[in-house]
């Protein structure tokens, strides 16, 4: 197996959002269904409340989270199943930049919501009816304590840096694991990073595509994101590709000169644009192995 050294050129990363879902299970709203519904068995049925029901203010939270999640995975490769990130040197600045600003925004929203967070629980005794139950609130001086954010930095882990008397063989042993297992994460990560690119060039030369009807000419409906996602793609490859690999460098280049001075408008009019176009993202895919 080949053996990557990333210790000095990336770190490891991990968001940690904890949040109010607003949800609550009713046991005695659960047993009156399944009594009415006369099931046998008492767990039949789980009554999970909405305690915010028809309201969306703690929605703008969800989705600043989900928009939040999103920039570290387009910014990050995956390194562990407990959601750790790997995030190159080069990009630790501009990242941790984003990422404070980010969680100073995120608790801008949790002071906007405990502040109106009161007036929601009035609301909420006429909307949910018999359901109510005003012991299913956090008290308002304990709600903000229900949210968290932050962003932890770690460095990588030097498998010879593996210090513990258990003897020189095992430690030997344990040592080699380690690194196997180092090698495994990272070659794991450029295959995700080589998916990401897979898939846009796939999806570029699906909907570049001309259909002729009859003679006529139909190309294919695209949004402008298909070309500056191309554009924010060929950035990441090079901000991402932690161990230069040489198969995935050239494909970002080759994408890079077939996009280089493409305007989005002449690609929609222009038949012959677009199929030179379509020409050069058809032969990046045949070209190199993902």
């Amino acid at each position: 197996m080949t053996r990557y050294n990333i210790d000095t050129c990336a770190l490891l990363v991990e968001l940690s959002v904890s949040q109010w879902t607003a949800r609550k299970l009713d046991r005695s709203v659960s047993d009156e269904l399944v009594a009415n519904k006369q099931a046998k068995d008492k767990g039949a049925a789980r009554v999970n409340k909405h305690l915010l029901a028809g309201r969306n203010e703690l929605e703008v939270i969800n989705k600043f989270v989900t928009e939040t999640r999103t920039y570290v995975y387009d910014n990050t490769l995956p390194w562990s199943d407990s959601g750790i990130r790997l995030l190159p040197s080069a990009k630790f600045m501009d990242f941790n930049s984003e990422m404070q600003s980010r969680e100073d925004k995120f608790y801008g929203l949790v002071d906007e919501f405990v502040a109106i967070y009161p007036s929601l629980i009035t609301a909420q005794a006429m909307a949910l009816g018999d359901m109510f139950k005003r012991e299913d609130y956090p008290h308002a001086d304990d709600i903000a304590h229900r949210f968290r954010f932050s962003t932890n930095f770690m460095p990588v882990p030097a498998s010879g840096d593996f210090r513990v008397d258990i003897g020189n063989d095992a430690q030997a042993e344990l040592q080699k694991k380690l690194a196997n297992l180092a090698d495994e994460r990272v070659e794991h990560a450029m295959k995700d990073i080589k998916t990401r690119l897979l898939e846009h060039l796939k999806r570029m030369s699906d909907r570049l595509t001309v259909d002729y009807v009859n003679g006529e000419a139909k190309p294919r409906v695209f949004h402008d994101t298909l070309i500056d996602g191309a554009h924010d793609l060929c950035d990441m490859v090079d901000s991402l590709n932690i161990i230069n690999d040489p198969q995935l460098a050239d494909a970002r280049k080759a994408l890079k000169r077939a996009i280089g001075n493409v305007d989005v408008k002449d690609l929609r009019k222009d038949v012959e644009t677009r199929a030179d176009i379509k020409a050069q993202v058809d032969d990046v895919l045949s070209k190199f192995n993902f």
